[in-house]
């Protein structure tokens, strides 16, 4: 399961860096190698992995030090070099892509696929109360946003740069601002998940005013 949604991982992000070209091994070992954000996602994938097997009384005896360990020493490590933290328990399905600029603060419940997610981004604030947010498919997070609460993000949403959410939002809606509000509905934000890269906030005005 952890090594078939780090294959989604690496293909989404070789079609956002590469877009039109075949898939190959060595593309993939070069993303492994120069994207923090898809350290984030290995390491979680593996700690993710290990809390479902201390779950099921799969961890106990010599697995706690042969396997704990090395994942607990490569979890601080990848804490460090991205200042970021992502939540152990949270549902991450294969194919999201994490900002290479870090300090993402992570605890939702569950993120679905084809979801992007900006640097300086906290999502779930609220960890000790349990409210995790349920994010859906497709859904493009810009940077320095904040989402928290036991709220629900449909597939296709946008959040743009700076924003602030604390409710529950519909599929395909764009939402701006602190507090958020609607700027646009039934919109396509597939141009803002991959490149060339925009300037999210002049795509959006554009996209208003026509």
């Amino acid at each position: 399961m952890a090594l078939t949604r780090l294959s989604a991982d690496l293909d989404l992000s070789h079609r956002r860096r590469w877009p039109g070209r075949p898939f190959r091994f060595a593309h993939a070992l070069w993303l492994l190698i120069v994207s923090p954000g898809l350290w984030l996602l290995s390491v979680h994938r593996l700690s993710h992995w290990w809390v479902g097997q201390r779950s099921a009384n799969q961890a106990g005896g010599w697995r706690r030090y042969l396997i704990g360990l090395p994942i607990g020493v490569l979890e601080w490590l990848c804490k460090v070099a991205t200042k970021s933290d992502l939540l152990e328990s949270s549902d991450i399905e294969g194919g999201v892509c994490m900002d290479n600029r870090g300090c993402i603060i992570l605890g939702a419940k569950r993120i679905g696929a084809g979801t992007v997610i900006g640097a300086r981004t906290t999502i779930g604030m609220g960890l000790g109360d349990r409210g995790l947010p349920d994010i859906g498919r497709n859904v493009w997070i810009g940077s320095d946003c904040v989402v928290y609460g036991t709220i629900r993000i449909g597939d296709g949403a946008t959040l743009l740069p700076g924003t602030t959410l604390s409710k529950s939002i519909p599929s395909g809606v764009v939402m701006q601002g602190n507090p958020a509000r609607m700027v646009l509905g039934d919109f396509d934000n597939t141009p803002l998940r991959f490149p060339p890269e925009l300037d999210s906030a002049e795509y959006i005005a554009a996209r208003r005013s026509t």
